[in-house]
């Protein structure tokens, strides 16, 4: 409790530091394609991002960013039952993945084109969360049918059987890479309790409880630097909540207590590193205006006022420039995207 307090005092004082630089935020239309659900979104490689999205149809649909402009969204045979969860492999390729009829349902950007669907067969009761394990690897979770955990590990080549891990779950698991050869998994338990694990060295290393008073879906970024990562959690009174990883000791202790960034919002933020020690995040306010926040390496600036219009949570990926690119469900269900800071 006392490091909880003492966090919270900590990012209080840093809400009240100077504002990060802003520069101008670009909003650029996708086109003109629907969608529902929360899209999702990962680098490829400078200034070339992927991103994946229900469509209309509740079909898989894909699109890719050069930085500048956006290409066509492309709708993939076969239904699938939830939002898609997408990453970095850390060799130039995106994977993005959403259940389909309780199995794992993966397509793969190599840069230039979109891979086949391939299924892996599981009994999945949730969308996955995918992170980038070693470069070329893919470990993606998501709930089983029993309220538990199941996990498959892309190695370069092949998927693994999904195996099961025993800790109840009632949220969507969030997955990122750690920067650190790990890849860190965070979900709500019974009693809104906010609950991690680590892949490292082929091996989990353990649940911790992070205490309780989080709802919705998790989010989860590496930061990008010694293997710190930032998790990002929508509070009771529509604010987002912060717990962070020092990359040290896997303990209770090298994690932060819940520090509240503020604000009222309808979903999670969406939160990226544009650069090793930095992140931006993004948000959808109750007013339907599209919010951002950065840290800067030192403190953070607090929630602006961006513009636009959209729901849910938004999908931030890094443009290896500096700048990130955020894509939002529209209130007429078209996506849109916004370039900055």
């Amino acid at each position: 409790m006392k490091r909880a307090i003492a966090y919270l005092f900590f990012f209080s004082v840093c809400l009240l530091l100077t504002p990060y630089a802003w520069a101008t935020w670009n909003f650029i239309s996708t086109g003109s394609a629907t969608g529902v659900g929360n899209p999702s979104c990962a680098e490829a490689s400078t200034n070339l991002v992927a991103c994946a999205v229900q469509s209309g149809k509740y079909t898989l649909m894909v699109n890719q960013f050069n930085g500048t402009t956006w290409g066509k969204w492309t709708s993939l045979a076969g239904a699938v039952n939830s939002n898609p969860s997408c990453t970095s492999d850390g060799a130039g390729n995106v994977f993005c993945a959403a259940t389909a009829g309780g199995s794992l349902l993966v397509i793969t950007f190599n840069g230039t084109t979109w891979s086949k669907p391939t299924k892996v067969k599981g009994s999945l009761y949730s969308a996955p969360g995918c992170g980038q394990y070693l470069a070329g690897q893919v470990l993606c979770m998501a709930r089983n049918a029993s309220g538990g955990l199941a996990w498959t590990l892309y190695n370069g080549t092949t998927w693994s059987t999904f195996t099961n891990l025993t800790n109840p779950a009632i949220s969507a698991p969030s997955c990122t890479t750690d920067n650190n050869s790990g890849v860190i998994c965070l979900f709500f338990t019974t009693g809104s309790a906010g609950v991690v694990n680590r892949f490292v060295a082929g091996a989990w290393e353990g649940f911790l409880d992070l205490g309780s008073g989080v709802q919705g879906e998790p989010d989860c970024a590496s930061l990008n630097s010694k293997g710190s990562v930032y998790c990002f959690i929508k509070g009771y009174n529509s604010d987002i909540f912060l717990t962070g990883f020092n990359g040290g000791t896997w303990a209770t202790g090298s994690w932060s207590g819940y520090g509240d960034m503020g604000g009222f919002f309808s979903d999670n933020a969406s939160c990226t590193s544009p650069a090793a020690g930095q992140m931006v995040c993004g948000a959808i306010e109750e007013n339907s205006a599209f919010y951002a926040g950065a840290f800067n390496g030192g403190s953070w600036s607090g929630w602006s006022e961006v513009g636009g219009t959209g729901v849910g949570s938004p999908a931030c990926a890094p443009l290896g420039t500096g700048q990130v690119v955020c894509v939002m469900m529209g209130v007429n269900n078209q996506l849109t995207s916004a370039v900055g800071p």
